[in-house]
């Protein structure tokens, strides 16, 4: 019971006892003056008539008695009159049956009125002729107690209400800087760090809402130097401070983790040479050298953040790399040719030392092919490109590559034909707990699409879906597949989808995945989870948001999954407070390096626990993983070395 309840409910009891003391007092001294004053009443009445008969006593007319009796007994609220006659020791009695009339029964039978009998001596002279007794009528004394009493109840019924609902709207008023409190203590437990404007004027009150702003103060500056610590860790460790992008030692975590993944379809990779650098730092100084450089950053960064999960990085002086998942031969070269165009440019701005500005070599690798022989390749083709001559690009093409040139209009029929027939087979994948490897915290959904009786995993065709703006159709029909398959299985969830950024940025998305879970049971809901990657909340933090929000609506798990592989400051996440956050594979192989790399993963973890948020790691391998990982306060392992995807109904 909430304490405004139970005040309110005080109030009520101590204003009802107190009423029904005065009620008690009152009825019980507008009772005790109506017997006085019937007593007093048959009292005079008694008086009156032994004067009135005494000398019609000593005449021993008693035919005059009667008549004076009745005479008196019709005149009052008399329920019985006697005369008693000491010469023939007879009485003269009229009496009438009490009724009492406008008073409820159940008020008879409670209240026990004593009805008061008065006597008088009838007297003429010294002698003693009789006596009288008159004994009043208890209807006229039970009507005018239920009349007060009625009155009574009416008044305090009233009285009571105006005081409860006064008394409701000013605890109300008193209270609302404890509801104030109570939001914000919330919000605190939410890691929403808000203070109240406005200060009650109770003064008590007033000390525990300035005691809370202090507390919110203090935890928000203690999150954003948290925020700050391990941005400050990551970019010390995997950023180049000229150019902004990532550094070697970036390029090598993410490649390293990258090229492990068995789901690999066709990826693009890229080196970049920059021509002339070192007769820019020698003639023009090192400020011209690094705008050189920084120029030629953002023009590979605003290129390449059009393809999710690209990766890139400044590997030394002139050289950069990107590694760019999902492209085919035609779109990389399309790529390749657009870069170069705009580097180019930097001529005319003057930024270039001269005509020279770049080369650019680039190779289509498939599944087979490891780190170190794609990095063979695309040196080749740099070398290809250095011997064409300046400003010149070479992209290498692989069998592979050829074969997965299927044809961008075959590829839109092969979706479009999924989509209609829902032809995307789901496996799943298990995220254990960090402390028990039996205990299951989740599992995550891959879909493969189906075309005769061939199968293609999401790196196939996620990447084409956004391009033909597929995206949100193929989201809707894999959230419908899993949701069947959750209604006919008996397998322990939730279920992990993940969202692509191209559906979720949609309004009508969302307006479709908030009906769809409307309409679903708490069970099947309790089996469900969603969860979106850092780089395209980035992206799209405003509809990210809304997607949150509508999941917490409907009690649906959120997460964030490859956290920590974009360059960017962490307080999204007190905006979305997701569930929990998948950190990058290439942070948990870092975890169990050096010192200096395992501490910015302790630091990570660190700050998600401090606002509550559940920290798995991905690309778990090995048990050695495992056991160090448990120390930096992990609450799941996802992984190969936790188990490898499989078919669903398995």
């Amino acid at each position: 019971m909430t304490l405004f309840r139970q005040l309110l409910l005080t109030i009520v009891l101590l204003l009802s006892l107190m009423l029904m003391v005065v009620m008690a007092i009152n009825f019980q001294t507008t009772k005790n003056y109506l017997i006085d004053q019937l007593r007093s009443t048959t009292q005079d009445s008694a008086t009156t008539l032994s004067m009135q008969i005494s000398d019609f006593m000593a005449l021993e007319d008693y035919t005059s008695v009667e008549s004076t009796v009745n005479a008196v007994f019709d005149s009052g609220y008399f329920s019985q009159v006697r005369v008693h006659a000491y010469a023939n020791d007879e009485n003269i009695i009229r009496s009438n049956t009490t009724v009492i009339s406008g008073v409820p029964q159940g008020f008879i039978d409670f209240i026990d009125f004593e009805v008061p009998t008065a006597s008088a001596v009838i007297s003429n002279g010294w002698n003693e002729l009789g006596q009288v007794y008159v004994t009043g009528s208890a209807g006229y004394g039970y009507y005018q107690l239920w009349l007060a009493t009625r009155d009574l109840l009416i008044s305090f019924f009233a009285i009571g209400t105006v005081s409860v609902l006064l008394g409701g709207l000013m605890l109300r008023w008193l209270f609302k800087p404890l509801a104030e409190v109570e939001k914000q203590a919330e919000a605190i437990q939410q890691r929403r760090f808000i203070q109240m404007k406005t200060l009650p004027k109770t003064r008590e009150l007033k000390s525990v809402v300035e005691s809370m702003n202090r507390m919110a103060a203090k935890l928000e500056r203690e999150f954003a130097a948290e925020a700050q610590t391990a941005q400050w860790l990551q970019a010390k460790a995997f950023k180049d401070p000229v150019s902004g992008l990532g550094n070697r030692n970036f390029f090598e975590s993410q490649a390293s983790a990258h090229f492990a993944d068995t789901d690999r379809t066709y990826d693009g990779l890229m080196l970049i040479s920059l021509i002339d650098l070192a007769k820019i730092n020698n003639e023009m100084g090192y400020e011209a050298a690094d705008n050189f450089i920084k120029s030629s950053a953002e023009i590979l960064d605003r290129h390449l953040s059009n393809f999710p999960n690209a990766t890139l990085a400044r590997l030394n002086g002139a050289d950069f790399v990107a590694l760019v998942p999902n492209i085919e031969t035609d779109r990389l070269k399309a790529l390749v040719d657009a870069v170069m165009s705009d580097l180019h440019d930097l001529v005319g701005a003057r930024i270039s030392y001269s005509d020279a500005v770049a080369n650019i070599g680039a190779v289509v690798i498939d599944a087979s092919v490891d780190r170190s022989n794609a990095m063979a390749q695309a040196d080749a083709a740099l070398r290809s490109a250095k011997q064409a001559g300046p400003n010149k690009f070479s992209v290498f093409d692989s069998e592979t590559g050829q074969q997965m040139a299927i044809g961008r209009m075959a590829w839109k029929e092969m979706l479009e034909h999924a989509i209609a027939h829902k032809s995307f087979a789901l496996r799943r994948q298990a995220v254990a707990s960090s402390h028990d490897r039996n205990k299951l915290l989740q599992q995550e959904i891959y879909a493969s699409l189906e075309f005769e009786n061939k199968q293609y995993h999401a790196g196939y065709f996620i990447g084409l879906a956004e391009q033909f703006d597929l995206g949100e159709q193929v989201d809707q029909v894999i959230i419908q597949r899993v949701i069947e398959a959750i209604q006919g299985t008996s397998i322990t969830g939730p279920f992990v989808v993940n969202l692509s950024a191209s559906a979720y940025a949609k309004m009508s998305f969302v307006s479709w995945l908030d009906k769809t879970l409307q309409d679903l049971p708490d069970m099947v809901k309790s089996n469900l989870a969603f969860e979106v990657s850092e780089q395209s909340v980035l992206g799209t933090e405003d509809h990210a948001f809304l997607l949150a929000q509508t999941l917490k609506t409907h009690r649906v798990k959120f997460g964030i999954d490859n956290v920590g592989k974009q360059f960017s400051a962490f307080q999204y996440l007190q905006n979305l407070m997701p569930d929990y956050v998948k950190v990058d594979p290439s942070y948990t192989k870092l975890a169990v390096g050096k010192e200096s790399e395992s501490f910015f993963m302790h630091t990570l973890c660190k700050m998600f626990n401090s606002l509550n948020i559940d920290v798995i790691a991905t690309g778990v391998e090995t048990d050695q993983q495992v056991e160090i990982l448990t120390k930096f306060d992990i609450s799941g392992v996802q992984g190969y070395g936790i188990g490898r995807p499989v078919p669903f109904d398995e």
